[in-house]
């Protein structure tokens, strides 16, 4: 059992994942020159152009706008700037399928024809996430595949995600690492309930960059541990390049605040905890891969307004590590209209 020895050797301290890349499968309408364009919209950070244009394509039953209107949809950092000023009924009609109080994913309509909607809807229900866990990694959403596997962990079912993730060791990406080990060890376990543990212990117990690395993007630091534990703010600040997940926020301090990058990242990230891991992934890497989507013109004002309201905190809270950052995301934040 290929991942079962893998999972073994990282215990031993020798795990080395190399992440491969799944066979993309393309999704009905995504050739279409109208979707094209609005995909091209949304990148240039014209929301409401490319909005109304993706619910267009949705309407008139195009799949791949539906799913990627979906995946904009269930994440507020994304549309918020412009859809909270607008009514309730205008809302729904451009994020979602009109009908009832708040109208209902567009997934549920391109399931119809879709295979990738319809592992994305049973993803999120309880009793169906493993075999919809395998579909998604195929399809190319790993983030989606990881943060359900995540889930699938908390609940005790480490043995099941064991199973389902057989075969598909080249397809997972470094931060699946940790969520592997934590796989491991629930699993061997001779109490199979949930765990009650977190992804850090591994990292902790072994002390290897790898496996931190894996760690950092599961578990970003907290506010508190950057300003009062100086070996964990080393650590950020040392591996944080590695972070493959922050690259937007890394970008973002080695140009706005070059002469402290390090310790602009680590506060950077402390403040991005807040939202979970994989924050700044595409809506639909199948659709829109990260890398494309950190390229776009869009990318510093998404990490502006996935960054904790800054308004929160006194100016000079962190200026003890670094005082960049909070002065030039300020600014950030006030300039791409920040909202709850």
């Amino acid at each position: 059992m290929r991942l079962h020895f893998l999972l073994i050797a990282a215990a031993c301290s020798i795990f080395l994942a190399i992440p491969g890349h799944a066979e993309i499968r393309s999704i009905s309408g995504s050739d279409v020159p109208e979707f094209t364009v609005a995909v091209e919209s949304w990148l240039n950070g014209d929301d409401l152009e490319a909005l109304e244009a993706l619910a267009a394509l949705s309407r008139d039953g195009n799949p791949a706008a539906q799913i990627l209107l979906a995946g904009i949809a269930t994440r507020g950092h994304f549309h918020t700037h412009v859809t909270s000023q607008l009514e309730r009924t205008e809302r729904v009609a451009l994020l979602r399928v009109p009908g009832g109080l708040s109208g209902k994913s567009w997934l549920t309509i391109a399931e119809n024809t879709e295979p990738l909607a319809t592992a994305l809807l049973q993803v999120t229900r309880i009793g169906e996430k493993a075999a919809a866990i395998s579909a998604l990694i195929s399809f190319g959403e790993t983030g989606e595949a990881l943060l359900a596997a995540q889930s699938m962990l908390y609940q005790g079912e480490a043995t099941a995600l064991i199973e389902v993730l057989q075969g598909m060791d080249a397809e997972l990406t470094p931060e699946a690492d940790v969520l592997l080990l934590w796989a491991l060890f629930q699993s061997e376990s001779e109490d199979s309930g949930r765990y009650v543990g977190s992804a850090r212990i591994a990292s902790r117990v072994f002390g290897n960059d790898s496996l931190e690395l894996s760690e950092m993007a599961w578990v970003a630091p907290t506010p508190v541990e950057i300003l009062e534990d100086t070996e964990r703010r080393n650590d950020v600040i040392r591996l944080s390049d590695q972070v493959i997940s922050w690259t937007p926020l890394n970008r973002y301090c080695d140009q706005h605040c070059p002469s402290s990058a390090g310790s602009c990242k680590a506060v950077g990230a402390s403040l991005l905890s807040a939202v979970g891991p994989f924050a700044m992934r595409s809506p639909r890497m199948s659709i829109i891969s990260n890398e494309r989507y950190w390229n776009s013109s869009r990318a510093e004002a998404d990490l502006a307004r996935n960054i904790v309201d800054l308004s929160r905190y006194q100016e000079d809270t962190f200026d003890s590590v670094d005082a960049c950052f909070m002065d030039a995301m300020s600014e950030m934040q006030a300039e791409h209209g920040y909202r709850q």
